[in-house]
């Protein structure tokens, strides 16, 4: 290393006031001994923050980010491409148990990645991440919600923002999941040199109740990395050790499992490859001998993750339940032919001079090693070929027959069954084995019958099927992800979080087409330059402004974005505590509304044709609802719905009179009167995460159920009406998006693919 300075990696970990002496969230190591070629003499610290209901032990935790740091110090390349390949793997993991339905309300994550070599500093952040470099009198504060996206496991989409850094002597690097409200710009100034024991107790004091973070901070010495997660240790490091505390050596999940395939820059085209266990005295042969073509196998992230939150272990087995019913799968065949070729392999010499004994010409078996190597081939072939024409023609058949009995026994049950909570388990019985045996047999018995079951169970869970078919004659990039919409009866306006723009589509005789030539993103307008949008609305169609919507930066700056023509921006008076964290806006009765969970406030923006130069009201008064896991929200005549990341809405009924002032019902309870269940703040088995509020003439609460892709219709009192989903599969991915247009044309968004269906 040529590092002139020792590092110290100090996780910051305080709950409800106390300071807690161990962060399970964070991890930090150095380069092991055994690295992917491009990994020498780097350090790597790990922060992530689970959210929504998955619950982890601290040791699964731990060996969560133990199996990432294995991950990035075994696959070679650019750090950049070896963190991005840890982040979509978590990511992917999280997006199977959100779609598993293990996971209510659905899981996400926010991760911040450090990787440090010599003096200088890459940050990667997913979600809505914070850093800070604090160097003398320089405070850089690396933050990009629009960059980093919502976080890890809602989307197909895994988006990482960058940062770079250069460390000097004396100076602090910070990453967190939220900036404590008792931080300001004195806590952060003036730390230049300070020990790390003094930092740590200086961030923690001033945090408040909460704080997450990691801290690295940079002190005189020869190069060392010191990891401190315990805090007596820190208090009794001397100012300048010259020997780093022993480090712990990566370890590898044992035994191996699949892992995820790893991007790297020398194979473009992914392909999947498995984790391979060494023998020990292999090991240090191989270990020298690591190239750039192909990445080290590393522990697949699911291992040893449960699904409820209890103390025993459960190892996820995601197999085609077919199998489980004695289906011979492709690999059963393959160890056979295996098994096959090894038998002959073994047994061939020794009949090959039997049958030289028995034979009068010796001659006639000097068979070639050509032929030899053709027959050693064709037997196991011929072994598999026979093993599965009888499994085809006797085991198929027997499945389907099994299958179907269980099908029409449980459905014969749900038919005879007065109490309907028994009757839906039945249902849900039927329809399962009514879909296992339809593989088995070209026949309509099964068919028919798992209709059936899917007709009961929807006119229980007041499900109405709507046909959703592709909205757009061309697609949208790859890369896009959209996460929000609006629409008129003939216009579709889409957010694209990948750059924070605003796509138009507008209807014609087949369909809806891009409008290429629609200006709505960041730039410089004028006097004022406007960053990644963050949410759109949209504004009647007379206005002075002759705009169709009208979108926000994370600044506070709005952007009117006109059909044809250059779009016009001015920027919003900021609210007396400033700006927090906005996440969404809308206009309701000319007026302009600003979530901004962050600061727990809605801000109203009394609007005089639509144009808000006022300086904004506070929406509550003495009620105040918990608004810090806001997703999103909606307005209607006054009504205030806010939707949280566990799926409750809080509800408030704004007042301008000071002597009956607005009043909130935090959270404001579903009411679910389909058969076998209740009401409640949550809905079972739902994972809302988007909301819209339509107008008369039948104004309702619209949500998105985004695992499960089920659009859900409540009255303004949340009372269950019905819920929507499609006759035909969508894409295997979460909803990013939706809105209902005036028309009643309900949009889905799946990152790059909108589908469009009709209501009733």
């Amino acid at each position: 290393m040529n590092s002139p300075f020792d590092l110290y990696a100090i996780p910051l970990f305080r709950r409800d006031g106390q300071d807690q002496s161990y962060l399970p969230n964070f991890l930090a190591m150095e380069t092991p001994r055994r690295a992917a070629r491009g990994r020498k003499d780097e350090r790597l610290v790990l922060l992530v923050e689970f959210q929504g209901s998955l619950e982890l032990r601290r040791d699964q935790i731990a060996k969560l980010l133990q199996d990432m740091a294995d991950g990035y110090f075994g696959t070679s390349g650019s750090a950049t491409s070896a963190l991005r390949g840890q982040a979509d793997r978590l990511n992917s993991y999280l997006l199977e148990q959100n779609q598993s339905g293990a996971v209510q309300p659905p899981a996400r994550a926010l991760l911040g990645m450090i990787v440090i070599k010599d003096d200088r500093a890459l940050i990667a952040q997913c979600g809505p991440m914070h850093g800070f470099l604090l160097d003398g009198d320089n405070i850089e504060h690396f933050y990009d919600p629009a960059g980093a996206g919502r976080g890890l496991g809602l989307s197909q989409q895994t988006q990482v923002r960058f940062f770079q850094a250069e460390l000097g002597l004396g100076a602090a690097l910070l990453t967190l999941t939220q900036v404590p409200t008792g931080w300001n710009e004195q806590t952060l100034l003036g730390v230049h040199g300070q020990q790390p024991a003094s930092l740590r107790r200086r961030f923690l004091s001033q945090a408040g109740a909460d704080l997450t973070a990691a801290l690295v901070a940079t002190q005189p010495g020869k190069g060392k990395f010191h990891v401190v997660n315990e805090r007596a240790a820190l208090e009794d490091l001397e100012p300048a050790p010259t020997e780093a505390p022993p480090m712990a050596t990566p370890r590898r999940a044992d035994p191996p499992i699949k892992a995820e395939p790893q991007p790297t820059p020398a194979a473009p085209d992914e392909r999947s490859w498995e984790a391979i266990e060494v023998p020990p005295e292999e090991a240090d042969e191989r270990a020298e001998e690591v190239e750039d073509t192909s990445p080290v196998p590393v522990p697949a992230m699911a291992a040893e993750v449960p699904a409820r939150a209890d103390d025993e272990y459960i190892d996820y087995d995601y197999a085609d339940p077919v199998e489980d019913a004695g289906t011979p799968p492709l690999e059963m065949l393959g160890a056979l032919a295996e098994r096959a070729s090894q038998l002959f392999g073994r047994f061939t010499p020794g009949l090959r001079n039997l049958l030289l004994r028995l034979l009068p010409e010796e001659t006639s078996l000097n068979l070639p090693a050509s032929a030899m190597a053709v027959i050693a081939i064709a037997v196991p072939v011929v072994v598999v070929v026979i093993v599965s024409l009888v499994y085809l023609q006797l085991g198929r058949g027997q499945l389907y027959t099994n299958y179907m009995q269980q099908a029409q026994s449980a459905a014969a049950s749900a038919e005879a069954l007065e109490d309907s909570s028994d009757a839906r388990q039945a249902w849900e019985l039927a329809l399962y084995y009514a879909g296992q045996a339809e593989p088995y047999q070209e026949a309509d018995e099964a068919t028919t019958l798992r209709l059936q079951a899917q007709d009961a169970l929807d006119e229980l869970d007041y499900v109405e099927r709507l046909d959703f078919q592709l909205a757009l004659f061309g697609p949208l990039p790859d890369s896009a992800e959209i996460t929000r919409m609006v629409a008129t009866s003939t216009d579709l306006y889409m957010l694209n979080q990948t750059d924070g723009s605003v796509i138009r589509a507008f209807l014609t005789s087949g369909g809806y087409s891009i409008d290429e030539g629609f200006d709505c993103g960041p730039g410089p307008y004028g006097g004022y330059i406007v960053s990644a949008l963050i949410d759109v609305a949209l504004l009647p169609r007379e206005n002075p402004q002759n705009a169709a919507v009208v979108a926000m930066d994370a600044n506070g700056n709005l952007i009117y974005c006109v059909v044809d023509g250059r779009p016009l921006a001015t920027p919003l008076a900021p609210p007396d505590s400033n700006w927090g964290r906005p996440a969404a806006i809308t206009v309701a009765n000319e007026n302009l509304y600003v979530l901004d969970p962050l600061t727990n406030a809605v801000w109203i923006y009394f609007g005089e044709d639509f144009a808000f130069v006022d300086e904004p009201r506070f929406f509550f008064a003495q009620e105040v609802p918990t608004l810090s896991n806001g997703l999103d929200f909606g307005v209607q005549d006054g009504e205030l719905y806010v939707l949280g990341l566990d799926g409750q809405i809080a509800y408030c009924e704004y007042s301008g009179d000071l002597e009956n002032p607005t009043t909130c019902s935090d959270p404001l309870d579903y009411s679910d009167t389909r058969p076998g269940r209740s009401g409640g703040p949550t809905v079972e088995g739902a994972h809302f995460l988007q909301l819209q509020v339509t107008e008369p003439p039948e104004p309702s609460v619209y949500l998105a159920d985004a695992v499960n892709g089920a659009i859900y219709q409540f009255s303004l009192r949340l009372n269950l009406v019905r819920q929507f989903r499609s006759t035909n599969p969508l894409p295997e991915a979460v909803v990013s998006a939706f809105t209902v247009s005036p028309n009643r044309a309900l949009f889905l968004a799946f990152d790059n693919q909108i589908y469009i269906g009709f209501l009733p």
